[in-house]
């Protein structure tokens, strides 16, 4: 199955969305040149702040290079996503008065919310 820029890129959307899909192109080749978009020794391709690319932009860099590793640059953005999530857990505390207040005018008195990231469950 073709993702949606494979779709534009071809032609099959029309051709306004193949000027954009080439445009698109155009762009990350800049930005690979320019250094915006690195490609590390093992493949791991970098935005300009360092952070190992999402695959919407890494499908496309894929396209105008061969240094790039798909596989690497999924890890490292796993293990991105991962510390992240970590360091946001051992920094969470315990919701203000002001935040309950707001989530039971929100949710309701007795209602239950989720944090989606810890899965700590504060009843209201």
């Amino acid at each position: 199955m073709k993702t949606r820029f494979q779709r534009e890129l071809s032609g099959e959307l029309g051709a306004y969305w193949q000027r954009q899909a080439e445009a698109d192109l155009e762009r990350i080749k800049a930005d690979l040149d320019s250094g915006a978009i690195t490609i590390d020794e093992a493949g791991v391709a970098r935005n300009c702040i360092g952070r190992a690319l999402m695959d919407d932009l890494l499908e496309k860099l894929l396209l105008v290079t061969d240094r790039a590793d798909s596989a690497a640059t999924r890890a490292a953005r796993e293990a991105e996503v991962q510390a992240d999530l970590e360091s946001y857990r051992a920094s969470k505390k315990a919701p203000s008065a002001e935040e309950l207040a707001e989530m039971r005018a929100a949710f309701g008195e007795g209602t239950t919310v989720v944090d989606a990231l810890t899965g700590e469950e504060i009843q209201l």
